[in-house]
């Protein structure tokens, strides 16, 4: 299990030195606002979190009520990280309240749309969304086998990354392979001012940057051997590395008491 937060504008100016101290593994930040420019913190969030070894995805705000803004607003996602030279995960963020007003097969279709333009661009996706969203199946969660981000909060008090998210009991139940649980939105955490969203996942976290314009350098983000415990998660694993060529071994490693 690894502690992170997703973060966007709404925190202001972060201190990336102070959130890596406070014990933060993981960022999924916003990419491009409904406006269809980048979140105003972007750049300095993504300078933050590769200065301090944090990995990242990003997440797209889903407001799309047609086939035409559902694939412009992926398009805007994919130039973004281009122009960054970021190749990550994808978050479909499905929980607008405008979008209960289309029929499931309508919505459905469109998050199918954002997905089909990201992995066009050979970039990974998954589907965060609420509890209530997925349970009451606004859209076609079958249609998906993509890992799933939940929201549920089972509690109002606050966190801090110290902390253990609620008992298990509480996590969120999902037939696709669960990504992570968005556990709080009052998440306190030295380095932003305010309340933040405090995350977990369950899976390896990587993500990967390629030479900016002018510069040298390149930047990769792995996980040790010791973060991966399942044969499939294992396979998935070298799969990916060898999708941007890097040669990896899967190991069976048997463990004696």
């Amino acid at each position: 299990m690894y502690k992170g937060i997703d973060v966007s504008d709404n925190q202001g100016v972060i201190n990336w030195v102070k959130v890596k101290e406070a014990g933060c593994q993981f960022a999924i930040l916003r990419s491009v606002r409904r406006s269809g420019k980048a979140d105003y913190q972007f750049a300095a969030n993504v300078a933050g979190c590769i200065t301090n070894g944090i990995p990242i995805e990003v997440y797209k705000y889903m407001y799309a009520l047609t086939p035409t803004q559902a694939a412009e607003e992926a398009r805007q996602v994919v130039a973004l990280l281009r122009s960054y030279g970021l190749t990550c995960r994808v978050w479909i963020d499905v929980e607008d309240k405008s979008l209960r007003t289309l029929s499931r097969g309508v919505l459905t279709g469109l998050i199918q749309t954002e997905a089909d333009v990201l992995t066009g661009a050979g970039l990974e996706y998954g589907i965060y969304t609420g509890k209530s969203f997925y349970e009451e199946k606004v859209f076609d969660t079958t249609a998906f086998f993509c890992p799933m981000w939940i929201a549920r909060y089972p509690h109002s008090n606050y966190f801090s990354l110290a902390d253990n998210p609620p008992a298990d009991s509480y996590k969120p139940v999902t037939m696709q392979q669960l990504f992570g649980w968005q556990y709080t939105s009052r998440g306190r955490v030295d380095g932003i001012n305010g309340v933040v969203d405090l995350d977990v996942c369950y899976v390896p976290f990587w993500t990967r940057s390629e030479p900016q314009e002018n510069t040298e350098h390149k930047y990769i983000y792995v996980n040790s051997v010791a973060d991966t415990w399942t044969q499939e998660e294992a396979v998935k694993a070298h799969e990916r590395f060898a999708a941007v060529g890097i040669n990896t071994v899967v190991h069976k490693v048997e463990i004696k008491a």
